[in-house]
C-alpha cells in the first residue's frame, strides 16, 4: 500500500518532533593535546572525559582527539585555540606562560609544597586573580578545568643534583621563561626543549639535567637516557582543559552544562591518579636502575633563597602578583 507523498511527509516530521535526539542538532568538535597516551594519569581522564561528553549528550557531541602532538605542540596549543584551529585543547601551563605570565605562578621555584596544596589554592580561586580572565579576554580560552602534574623533580645524567654547586655549570632543559629563570639563577645554563626532545637531547649529551615531573620522565622513557633524579619539588605545573570561547558560546546551555560536569570529573580524575602515580613511580624507577634520592632541608633552604628574586620580580610583573603570592601562603598548612 502506498502513501501519497503529503502523508508520508507529514509522518516523518511527526515521527522528528517526537524523537528530539533525532532532529536536535549535532556538534562535531576537535580535540588537541601534545600529550601521548603514554602519560597515564593525564591521558586516561581525558578519555574518561570525552566518552562522558558523548554518551551524556546522546550522541549529540562528537569529539574528534588528536594526542601526541600531531596537530600542534605544548607552545602552539593556546594559539591555535585562540585562531579557531582546534576547539577544544589540554595544555600544560608552562608552555603559554610566555604569553599570559600569569600562569607561570605554578612553577615559581618551591612555592607549592604539595599536590594537596596547589589543590587548597585552587579552591580558594587562585586561577581567578586573573589568569582565567586573561585567557578568555584576550585569548578566546574559556577554561573548563585545571588539574595537577606531579612536581617538577631534578633529572641529571651523570651525576646526582644535591646543592646548589651541582646546579652550576650544567646545561638545563627548561620549559617557559621562569624555571629558565630560576636555574639561571641557581647557576645552570637554561635552554628551552620541549619533552618530546629530552631523550635525544640526554643521549646525545646536549643537555646535563631538567627540571620534569616524574610523568614526563616515564612517559618519555627518560630512565633509559637519566639516571639520577633529586626529589626537591622544584614547581608544580597544572593541565588547563580550554575550549574556544566562540565554539563554547556556540554552542546550547544543555550541551555546556555537559561539558562542564564531565570537565569537573577529568579534574577529579587527574588529582586522585597523581596522588597514587607519584609514589608508584619512585619505585618504579629505582627497579629501572635509577637514582632517586630526596635534596636535604638544608641545601633545598639554600636553594629556595636564591631563587627568591624570581619569585619578587615575577610579583612585580604581574597584575596582582602580590595577591597570587599571599592566596598561596594564607593556604599552607603549618
Amino acid at each position: 500500500m502506498k502513501f501519497p507523498k503529503l502523508l508520508l511527509a507529514s509522518a516523518v516530521c511527526a515521527f522528528a518532533f517526537a524523537n528530539p535526539a533525532n532532529s536536535a542538532e549535532k556538534y562535531e568538535l576537535t580535540f588537541s593535546t601534545y600529550l601521548p597516551p603514554a602519560y597515564e594519569y593525564a591521558w586516561k581522564p581525558i578519555e574518561n572525559f570525552v566518552k562522558n561528553v558523548e554518551q551524556r549528550s546522546d550522541g549529540r557531541v562528537k569529539i574528534n582527539v588528536f594526542h601526541s602532538a600531531q596537530l600542534f605542540d605544548g607552545y602552539e596549543e593556546l594559539p591555535a585555540l585562540s585562531r579557531g584551529d582546534v576547539d577544544i585543547v589540554n595544555m600544560t601551563s608552562t608552555y603559554p606562560s610566555g604569553t599570559v605570565p600569569a600562569l607561570s605562578v605554578f612553577t615559581l621555584p618551591f612555592l607549592f609544597d604539595s599536590t594537596a596544596h596547589l589543590k587548597r589554592a585552587l579552591d580558594a580561586g587562585l586561577f581567578d586573580l586573573g589568569a582565567r580572565q586573561e585567557l578568555e579576554q584576550q585569548h578566546d580560552a574559556v577554561v573548563l578545568g585545571i588539574a595537577p602534574w606531579d612536581p617538577y623533580e631534578f633529572y641529571s645524567r651523570n651525576t646526582p643534583i644535591k646543592t646548589v654547586d651541582d646546579v652550576k655549570g650544567k646545561v638545563w632543559a627548561s620549559t617557559g621563561s621562569i624555571d629558565a629563570q630560576a636555574i639561571q639563577a641557581l647557576g645552570g645554563s637554561p635552554t628551552s626543549l620541549p619533552s618530546s626532545e629530552l631523550y635525544l637531547s640526554f643521549d646525545r649529551g646536549v643537555i646535563d639535567a631538567t627540571p620534569r615531573p616524574l610523568l614526563t620522565g616515564m612517559g618519555r622513557s627518560l630512565y633509559e637516557v637519566a639516571k639520577h633524579i633529586s626529589l626537591v619539588n622544584f614547581g608544580l605545573d597544572v593541565s588547563i582543559l580550554a575550549i574556544n570561547k566562540k565554539k563554547w558560546d556556540s554552542l546550547p546551555a544543555d550541551i555546556q552544562e555537559v561539558i562542564s560536569t564531565a570537565a569537573a570529573e577529568r579534574d577529579a580524575d587527574q588529582l586522585a591518579m597523581v596522588e597514587a602515580f607519584i609514589t608508584e613511580s619512585i619505585d618504579k624507577y629505582k627497579s629501572l636502575g635509577v637514582t632517586v634520592e630526596r635534596i636535604d632541608s638544608d641545601n633545598l633552604a639554600k636553594m629556595r633563597t636564591a631563587t627568591e628574586p624570581v619569585i619578587a620580580q615575577w610579583s612585580a610583573d604581574v597584575d596582582n602578583g602580590e595577591a597570587y603570592l599571599k592566596l598561596v601562603n594564607d593556604t599552607r598548612k603549618p
